[in-house]
């Protein structure tokens, strides 16, 4: 009998700060009569961490803000009468607002406990390894994502400038969903190239939060080759401690754009992104996504 498709999942260390002592949130699941980390299986074409805060809110009530990346588990499940792989991803998250939960037949009970016990109170020694990764990622100074502007028309097919050029259909539906994934980061500050492509492919994220786009003509391709010192500063004001910036740009501008910002960016396609997260020690955590 040939194996049945790996199984993916996402989740995360659901964290907050009590009294000076750090505390993590676990569910009781009925079902298996464990404790676990909160996570839940993806839909279909669902970005992964979409479908991460999508699931711990499910489980926990809380909606979720996230951090760093603090592990994958792989392990084996029985799935349509064979052994399948399951993949979970988890990240570092913080709740944003009052828990909503009721217990209901997947998780009956949640806890907040101090990392020591949640520890001790976990059923599954993967899930204490993922805890344990907890420490090497917080507390996060700041957080810059760079993303590459979604896709759009043709050269060939435009007549107008081309700072004016649109998304395409496509690039329009990317747009869309790149949302849910800003939202899922807690983007609270976003940076854009005046050109029309990239303004409309964190427009509806900015919409969403009510929130003004802080337009950079000289990471525009016109502007950065009218000026290429002209994105200098853009580091210092991107890293700014308690931020999490968005800064939407062009494939011919990224290369002096990451030197700026410290990071090693390297190819991007239409509308993928890579996040850095800053911490207190100076190191930077990074991570990359294609478009949702």
């Amino acid at each position: 009998m040939s194996n049945p498709a790996t199984v993916i999942a996402a989740g995360g260390v659901v964290w907050r700060e009590r009294g000076g002592t750090r505390q993590v949130l676990l569910v009781h699941r009925p079902r298996y009569d464990d404790w676990s980390l909160p996570k839940g299986k993806l839909t279909a074409h669902e970005h992964v961490l979409i479908g991460a805060r999508r699931e711990i809110e499910e489980e926990t009530g809380h909606r979720v803000v996230f951090g760093p990346p603090v592990g994958v588990q792989r392990y084996a499940i029985r799935k349509n009468g064979g052994t399948a792989q399951k993949l979970v991803h988890y990240w570092s998250a913080v709740p944003v607002g009052p828990s909503a939960f009721e217990p209901n037949d997947e998780v009956d009970e949640i806890g907040w406990f101090s990392v020591d016990k949640a520890r001790a109170k976990l059923s599954y020694p993967r899930d204490v390894d993922v805890l344990d990764a907890l420490d090497r990622v917080v507390p996060v100074v700041s957080t810059v994502i760079v993303v590459r502007h979604a896709d759009a028309v043709k050269r060939k097919d435009w007549d107008g400038k081309d700072t004016l050029r649109p998304l395409s259909s496509a690039g329009v539906e990317v747009a869309e969903r790149l949302t849910g994934v800003l939202a899922a980061l807690g983007v609270n500050r976003i940076i854009s190239s005046d050109a029309e492509r990239c303004v409309a492919t964190v427009a509806p994220y900015a919409a969403s939060l009510d929130r003004r786009i802080h337009l950079w003509p000289e990471i525009s391709e016109r502007g950065y080759d009218a000026d290429p010192n002209g994105l200098r500063g853009l580091g210092e004001r991107a890293w700014r401690p308690g931020k999490v910036t968005a800064i939407c740009s062009h494939r011919p501008v990224l290369p002096a754009l990451s030197r700026e910002l410290g990071l090693k960016v390297g190819k991007f396609a239409t509308g993928s992104l890579l996040v850095a997260h800053r911490l207190a020690d100076g190191t930077v955590v990074r991570e990359r996504f294609g478009a949702p």
